[in-house]
Parts: C-alpha cells; sequence; structure tokens
C-alpha cells in the first residue's frame, strides 16, 4: 500500500466519525451550522477547511495526511547484516543514509556506559568498520543479540 492513500483513507474514516457526531450532538441544527461551528481552518500553515477543531480554544485534530513520509531503500536479496561477505555492502549503507536520532534517553544511557556494551565491551552504535574476523562477527552477534 501507499501510505498517502492510507492516510486519506484514515482522514475520512475520521471526518465521517466527527460529523456524525457532530450532527448527534446537536440534532435540532442545520448540517450547515454543524459543518461551521466544528469544521475550519484551524492550521493556519495548511489551506485545510475541513479541519475538526473549537474555536474557543484553538485545539483541533491533526489529519493522519499532515505525517511526513519517510521513504526506505529496500535492502536488496537475502542481505543480513551478520554476513561478514557483505561487510561494505551495509557500510555503504550506513554512510549513505542519515544518522538515526537519538533522543536524551538514549543519549544519556550512550554516556553512562561510554558507548559501550557492558558485557562484551562491544560498541552499542554501529561504526564503519565492521567486525573483520569470524570471532570478532560472533562476539558482535552475541552483543547486539541482547538488545
Amino acid at each position: 500500500m501507499v501510505a498517502s492513500e492510507v492516510f486519506t483513507t484514515l482522514d475520512d474514516y475520521m471526518w465521517k466519525l466527527t460529523y456524525k457526531w457532530a450532527t448527534r450532538a446537536h440534532p435540532n441544527k442545520p448540517r450547515h451550522w454543524v459543518t461551521t461551528r466544528y469544521y475550519g481552518t484551524f492550521n493556519k500553515s495548511r489551506q485545510d477547511q475541513w479541519v475538526f477543531g473549537d474555536r474557543d480554544s484553538g485545539a483541533y485534530l491533526l489529519k493522519y495526511a499532515w505525517t511526513k513520509i519517510v521513504r526506505h531503500q529496500m535492502v536488496h536479496g537475502s542481505a543480513f547484516p551478520d554476513d561478514p561477505a557483505l561487510a561494505t555492502y551495509w557500510a555503504e549503507r550506513r554512510r549513505t543514509s542519515p544518522p538515526p536520532s537519538i533522543n536524551r534517553a538514549t543519549l544519556r544511557l550512550l554516556q553512562a556506559q561510554n558507548g559501550q556494551f557492558l558485557i562484551c565491551r562491544g560498541p552499542l552504535l554501529h561504526a564503519d568498520a565492521p567486525p573483520s574476523s569470524p570471532t570478532e562477527w560472533e562476539l558482535h552477534s552475541s552483543c547486539t543479540a541482547r538488545l
């Protein structure tokens, strides 16, 4: 599936739910009154007029379609990170992709552990230089399996 299609379908479903709630909450009001009261351009950075929200507080529901779509590069065939023969392939993928985002809790953990596993003292984050011998690969795999 394409993410934008899924997000559009979810937005449509949420619109139906909120509209159904609003018309049941005000059974004696016309549909135009309901849409004027609950829908509008609440997010000023977007030109979407069908956002459900509260005019008094300014609170509104975010739309799924506003979610930024991140495209991921597919892994070729049966490539596994633990395969020593594909070390250059994985190193190239790590060089060309942006670094992973680290939240504050993970950063504190990295600093407390000096960026190493506590048991095997291997690096917590992937480096450009993968293990070079089968013994190092075995040690690396056993450390990463504990995550």
